[in-house]
C-alpha cells in the first residue's frame, strides 16, 4: 500500500510471473538438492552418517541465526534499487558457486577433513541461498496488499519452485544419475550442480529485472531506530513474537518442517532399502511426489479463495501426514503386500496426493504470514516483512537442521553403515527401522503442527478491517506530519 493509503493496482500476469520466476532458485538449490544431498554425502563421498548429519544441522543452524539479521538489514536498507535487490544481488552468485562445491568432494580425504570441508560448504550455501531469498519472498508480501491476491502470488511462487525441483529430478534420475552406476556414480554429480545452477540464476535474473521495474509498490522504509544495530535487532525479534499469530505459524512450520526433513532426508534410504525400488522406480516416485506439488498449486487458488487459508492449510497438514505415513505403517503391520510395478503405482499415487495437500498447505502458510505482517504493523506500527519471512524461514531451515541431524543420528544408531559408493549391506532389523522412522515416525510431526495451528486466528473479515485502518493511518500521514502509532 503507497504511502498516501491508496490501494495498489492488480498485478499483472507478466508481472506476476516475472517476479515468481525467482522462485526456480528455490525449488533447485533447497528443494531439488535435497533429495540427492545426503544420499551423495554419505553413500557415495563415504562420510559417515552421524558427521553428515551434524555438518549440514551445524549449516542450517548457523544460517537460522543469521536470517534476523539479513531480514532485518533487509527491512530497514536504502538505496536506488530498492531495499531487497541488493542482497538478492549478493546472494545469487554466493549461492550458486557454494551449490556446485557441495557435489564436488574431494575423495580421499579423512572423515574430520571432510566433515569441515562439509560443514563450511553448508554454511556458505545455506547463508548465499538467504541472502536471495528472504528478501525474495519478503517482496511477495509488498508487491500487493490484496487478501486473495496474495495468495495467486505465492501460488505461483510455489509453482515455479515446484518447477525447479521437477528439473532437479530429471536432469539427476534422467540424465546425470542414470545407467551405469546409477546415483552411486561420483563423476555424475558435479556436472548435475553445475546445470541447475545455470537454470536458478536464469530465474533469478529474471525476477530481479522485474522487481527493479516495481521499486513504486514497495513500501517506504520507516526512520531507523536509534542505538546498535543488535540492539535493534533483539528489540525488532521480540516485536514479532509478541503477535501470537506469528508465534503460531512460526511453531507449526517448526513441527511441520521438522517432519518433512526426516522424511526427505532418509526418502533416498527408504525407497532404496525398505521399499527395494530401482533407481528408475524411485524416480517415478519422486517425479510423483514432485508433479503433486505442481499440480496442486493451481488447485490451491480456488480453494484459498472460497475457503479461509488457516482451513487450507489444516487439510494440507493432515492429508500430507497420512499420505507419507500410512503405505510405511501398513508395511511394517504385515498389511500392504504390494511389489513390484504395483507397489510404485500405490506409492506414486500416495505420494502424488500427498504432494497436492502440500502444496496448498505450503502456499496458505506463505499466505498468511504476509497477512500477519500486516497485521503486526496494525499492532505495532511498523512494517517488518523481512523479519517475518526471516523468521519463517528460521523455523523451517532449524527443521531442516534438526531433520537432518535426527536422521544421521538414527541412521547410526539403528547400524546403518555407508560403504563410500560401493554396495550396502543391511540387517532386517535395520531396515524396518529405515521405514518406522521415515514414515510414522515423522508424521506424528505433521500432526502436532496441524493441531497447534487450530490457535490462528487471523481470517478475511479480520484482514479486511485491518487493511482499513492502515489506509486510513497512510492518509493520516500523508497530510499531516508522521506520527507514532500506539
Amino acid at each position: 500500500m503507497p504511502i498516501d493509503g491508496r490501494a495498489l493496482a492488480p498485478l499483472t500476469r507478466r508481472a506476476t510471473l516475472g517476479y515468481s520466476a525467482g522462485a526456480l532458485l528455490d525449488g533447485i538449490a533447497g528443494q531439488g538438492v535435497n533429495i540427492f544431498l545426503f544420499f551423495y554425502v554419505t553413500t557415495v563421498a563415504g562420510l559417515s552418517a552421524a558427521l553428515a548429519g551434524i555438518a549440514l544441522a551445524v549449516g542450517l543452524a548457523v544460517d537460522a541465526v543469521v536470517d534476523p539479521l539479513i531480514g532485518s538489514l533487509s527491512d530497514n536498507s536504502r538505496s536506488r534499487f530498492g531495499r531487497r535487490l541488493p542482497f538478492m544481488m549478493m546472494g545469487l552468485p554466493a549461492t550458486a558457486a557454494f551449490l556446485i562445491a557441495m557435489f564436488s568432494l574431494p575423495s580421499g580425504w579423512s572423515q574430520l577433513t571432510l566433515f569441515a570441508w562439509l560443514t563450511f560448504l553448508s554454511i556458505g550455501l545455506r547463508v548465499g541461498m538467504s541472502l536471495f531469498l528472504l528478501p525474495y519472498n519478503a517482496v511477495g508480501a509488498e508487491i500487493s496488499d490484496d487478501y486473495t491476491e496474495r495468495s495467486s502470488i505465492a501460488m505461483w511462487r510455489w509453482a515455479f519452485a515446484m518447477v525447479g525441483a521437477l528439473v532437479a529430478i530429471v536432469l539427476g534420475f534422467g540424465v546425470f544419475l542414470g545407467g551405469d552406476g546409477g546415483l552411486s556414480r561420483r563423476g555424475g554429480y558435479t556436472p548435475l550442480a553445475i546445470s541447475l545452477a545455470a537454470i536458478a540464476a536464469v530465474g533469478a535474473l529474471i525476477a530481479m529485472r522485474t522487481l527493479a521495474s516495481m521499486r513504486d509498490r514497495q513500501h517506504v522504509v520507516a526512520a531507523n531506530q536509534p542505538g546498535s544495530l543488535h540492539l535493534r535487532l533483539l528489540a525488532e525479534v521480540g516485536e514479532i513474537f509478541r503477535n501470537q499469530s506469528f508465534r503460531t505459524l512460526f511453531i507449526g512450520a517448526l513441527l511441520l518442517f521438522t517432519s518433512l526433513a526426516i522424511h526427505s532426508s532418509l526418502g533416498l534410504h527408504a525407497n532404496t532399502y525398505f521399499w527395494r525400488l530401482s533407481a528408475a522406480q524411485i524416480q517415478i516416485v519422486t517425479l510423483s511426489l514432485f508433479a503433486g506439488l505442481l499440480l496442486g498449486a493451481p488447485l490451491a487458488a480456488p480453494m484459498l479463495a472460497r475457503i479461509e487459508k488457516r482451513t487450507v492449510l489444516l487439510i494440507g497438514m493432515v492429508g500430507l501426514a497420512s499420505s507419507t505415513s500410512l503405505p510405511a505403517t501398513l508395511r511394517l503391520l504385515g498389511l500392504f503386500p504390494f511389489e513390484g510395478q504395483t507397489l510404485v503405482a500405490v506409492l506414486s499415487a500416495a505420494v502424488l496426493l500427498g504432494g497436492m495437500l502440500m502444496a496448498a498447505a505450503g502456499i496458505a502458510f506463505a499466505s498468511m504470514m504476509a497477512d500477519a505482517a500486516d497485521e503486526h504493523e496494525h499492532l505495532f506500527g511498523a512494517r517488518r516483512e523481512g523479519l517475518y519471512f526471516a523468521g519463517w524461514a528460521f523455523a523451517t531451515k532449524a527443521a531442516s537442521g534438526l531433520g537432518s541431524l535426527v536422521s544421521g543420528l538414527a541412521l547410526q544408531a539403528i547400524g546403518f553403515q555407508s560403504a563410500g559408493g560401493g554396495a550396502v549391506r543391511l540387517t532386517a532389523g535395520t531396515i524396518r527401522w529405515i521405514g518406522l522412522i521415515n514414515g510414522p515416525g515423522a508424521g506424528v510431526l505433521a500432526l502436532a503442527a496441524a493441531a497447534l495451528c487450530l490457535f490462528y486466528r487471523l481470517d478475511a473479515k479480520r484482514h479486511a478491517a485491518i487493511r482499513r485502518d492502515l489506509g486510513a493511518r497512510r492518509r493520516g500521514v500523508f497530510v499531516a506530519s508522521p506520527r507514532p502509532l500506539d
